[in-house]
């Protein structure tokens, strides 16, 4: 089946009607069904009937160190410095990354040379990042280079809208990301993989071929279902794609430049590794190593830092999904859940003769934000957010109007950064940027479950409520 980008704009009402049809017949357009999955699993909310449980507790940070009382994993640490540090970060080994491309066969010459230029991602800024670590992963399982990727900017009101069709809220990656960054340390890691930007292309870097490869079509696969694994390989089916492709073009009339590289576009899809089914272990490394080349912009890591360093006090993060994209669990069963999580939390986890840690909670609805502090004083918990820390700065306009001039999704990376150092975290399964979050503060790199429950959860100091509609995140995200 072909991929395309039209009717991806749904409202949450047909969105849900669509999901409902598709799970009785099956035969729904690919890219309608992708839209209407991608708001329900990724920054979507959560089921109706979520249940409180488990309590948050203490994570110091490393520049910022709060709390003394648990210790962070030493790569929770690592990655919040490669993503997040305020000046550059420490070249890491990668040593997995290393390790798959000194075994790969890399072509020589420039015109035996694929690049994969990946596109076809849309959605919220994890559900991007995720999107752009199967796009780099594909590069690394099939020997291909890289051309960074552009992508589209969803609206910042109303956050269904993804801009697929709107050529101006696409953005290159280096308006989105670090791009030096990922150019230095896939330079270091793997040398013989050449990266491009598209500016380049038929400029800089002349362009033979210009092929697409439609994931559609690999064999047995199916909408929303994970698919890649070491026991299927993403390698043989590119493989076998451009060996039809290369078919074609011995048919057809020369191509204008001879000399140049073949560029061939794909979809990154989201979800499809399945990074957990690797019983030795090597595609979580790898995946994690992946993790680690995307880093946020200067302006964005700046003010993390700065946040961080206006809070000054032991705290418990709390993701509240309750934008206006939010599906399936309401802003009032969060706050309910949230708040008995806090409670439970501070039981477990706090000191009898401690003053309770701030709650800072990670939201981009402002009037949604004022519901929860009010209601959190109500139970005894101090509730702060970004705009609030940000007003204590001694350069609180300046600091209020760098914020003020970041897209939703970019103030969501500003909650993420915050969110990695907390004391504890709580968050939603069917949010993807509560489960990047708390696989991010686990040292294996994946959620292994509540800390309430864990006789050892690592210092991770984790929990995600379960609302029943993120079955895929936890082997694939």
């Amino acid at each position: 089946m072909s991929i395309t980008r039209r009717n991806v704009v749904l409202t949450s009402t047909f969105v849900f009607l669509l999901i409902l049809i598709a799970l009785a017949s099956r035969n729904l357009g690919f890219v309608t069904t992708y839209s209407a999955a991608l708001h329900l699993t990724s920054p979507a909310g959560a089921a109706p009937a979520a249940t409180p449980s488990e309590p948050s507790s203490a994570k110091p940070a490393p520049s910022h160190e709060l709390s003394t009382t648990t210790s962070r994993p030493a790569e929770s640490q690592e990655y919040f410095h490669q993503a997040f540090s305020s000046k550059k970060a420490t070249a890491l080994d990668f040593p997995t990354i290393k390790h798959v491309c000194d075994r790969i066969p890399w072509e020589e010459k420039e015109q035996d040379r694929v690049y994969l230029q990946c596109g076809e991602m849309f959605a919220g800024l994890t559900s991007i990042m995720s999107q752009l670590k199967v796009c780099f992963k594909y590069a690394l399982d099939s020997g291909s280079h890289l051309v960074l990727p552009s992508m589209p900017l969803r609206d910042s009101t109303n956050l269904k809208e993804f801009n697929t069709e709107n050529q101006k809220a696409y953005h290159e990656y280096g308006e989105w990301f670090d791009a030096e960054h990922l150019i230095e340390t896939l330079g270091q890691a793997c040398p013989k993989m050449k990266i491009v930007r598209i500016k380049q292309l038929n400029k800089d870097v002349q362009v033979k071929y210009d092929w697409k490869v439609d994931i559609g079509k690999a064999p047995g696969y199916r909408l929303f279902t994970s698919y890649y694994w070491p026991g299927r390989r993403f390698q043989p089916f590119l493989e076998d794609e451009l060996a039809k492709l290369r078919e074609e073009a011995e048919k057809a009339p020369a191509p204008e430049h001879t000399d140049g590289i073949t560029v061939v576009h794909i979809h990154a899809m989201f979800l499809v590794y399945r990074i957990t089914d690797d019983p030795t272990g090597h595609d979580l490394k790898l995946w994690n190593e992946i993790g680690s080349l995307i880093r946020f912009k200067e302006d964005t890591r700046t003010i993390v830092n700065e946040l961080l360093s206006l809070i000054g006090r032991p705290y418990y993060g709390v993701h509240f999904r309750a934008e206006n994209d939010t599906i399936w669990s309401s802003p009032e069963n969060q706050l309910a859940v949230d708040l008995d999580a806090l409670d439970q939390a501070w039981a477990k986890f706090g000191s009898p003769d401690a003053e309770r840690p701030l709650v800072y909670l990670a939201c981009g609805d402002k009037g949604q934000v004022k519901t929860f502090v009010e209601a959190g004083a109500a139970r005894g918990w101090k509730v702060t957010h970004k705009w609030d820390v940000a007003s204590k700065s001694p350069n609180k306009e300046d600091l209020l109007k760098r914020m003020d001039a970041l897209a939703f999704d970019f103030l969501g990376s500003l909650d993420m950064g915050v969110m990695m150092m907390g004391n504890f975290f709580l968050g939603i399964t069917g949010s993807a940027f509560s489960s990047t979050v708390a696989n991010a503060r686990d040292g294996t790199g994946r959620y292994r479950g509540s800390s309430f429950y864990l006789e050892d959860d690592g210092g991770a100091r984790s929990h995600l409520m379960n609302d029943g509609e993120a079955d895929a995140y936890p082997c694939c995200l």
